[in-house]
């Protein structure tokens, strides 16, 4: 390895390994589309190979961070890249929220004219409530492990709460769970179904994305990876975490306050 202002360090196998794997992915899926007998194997056998793929070129990233290769210019563009990841996830929740806004403020004769439709009994607020201050909770204890980080505080706060904000992570998605499962309508039932479990969903995967992602920055936080002045991998877990936390006060305002009519009731 040699140190250098692009990103590439050395010459990487990786990425076009991980664009086969994809590819093969896809391919697989569209045979089990058409139920095709032996599709079920090869959609595992191209998952495992995509996951080890990634796995192996984090292993490389991590290696030449830890052994210092990484330049200003390397870091600035990890930066941008993260940054540029989120803004295309907050496009991403845009499209849902859009048609979310589209099919209740206009309801039209299809859902017989009411948000939400008829025969449609929407879920509580206290639900959604208790989720977002999980996630809020969770916000402040991903903060406060991040800055005894860069306090050099490197044996306790900073893992002690870093563990505690994904046990919070794990506590949303059982509770999310739970909704869903006492949920009188499902994904089926119409366009308010649809709206409400792909925003809510898509945002679930988020989280669980998320926590993966706390989960492996707990682990290198245990090892020793980071340090106060070399910690962008933390720096962009607290991003991608409050990216999570925001988005969900968005669903949480609309979707359930707002579209339920709690919010309506409550200032008029």
């Amino acid at each position: 390895m040699v140190r250098s202002p692009y990103y590439r360090v050395n010459p990487s196998p990786w990425p076009i390994m991980i664009s086969l794997s994809l590819l093969n992915s896809v391919f697989c899926l569209v045979a089990w589309m058409h139920r095709e007998m032996s599709s079920n194997s090869l959609i595992f056998s191209s998952l495992f190979c995509l996951v080890s793929c990634m796995f192996m070129w984090w292993r490389d990233l991590l290696r030449e961070g830890d052994r210092g290769y990484f330049s200003s210019y390397v870091i600035k563009g990890f930066r941008d890249g993260m940054v540029m990841f989120i803004v295309s996830e907050v496009m991403f929740f845009v499209s849902f929220f859009w048609a979310f806004f589209h099919s209740s403020l206009s309801p039209n004769v299809e859902v017989g004219g009411n948000w939400p439709p008829c025969g449609i009994r929407a879920p509580g607020v206290s639900v959604a409530t208790l989720n977002l201050w999980l996630l809020v909770i969770s916000g402040e204890t991903l903060n406060y492990s991040y800055y005894s980080l860069r306090s050099k505080d490197y044996d306790y706060g900073s893992i002690i709460m870093l563990i505690v904000t994904i046990l919070l992570g794990v506590s949303f998605l059982l509770v999310q769970f739970n909704e869903y499962v006492v949920n009188s309508f499902c994904i089926s039932d119409g366009i308010y179904g649809s709206v409400f479990y792909l925003l809510t969903g898509f945002h679930g995967v988020h989280v669980i994305g998320g926590t993966l992602f706390l989960i492996v920055t707990a682990i290198r936080l245990w090892f020793g990876h980071f340090t106060s002045d070399r910690c962008f991998g933390f720096t962009a877990c607290v991003w991608y975490w409050h990216f999570v936390d925001v988005v969900w006060m968005a669903v949480c305002l609309f979707v359930y306050f707002w579209g339920n009519g709690v919010l309506t009731t409550l200032l008029f």
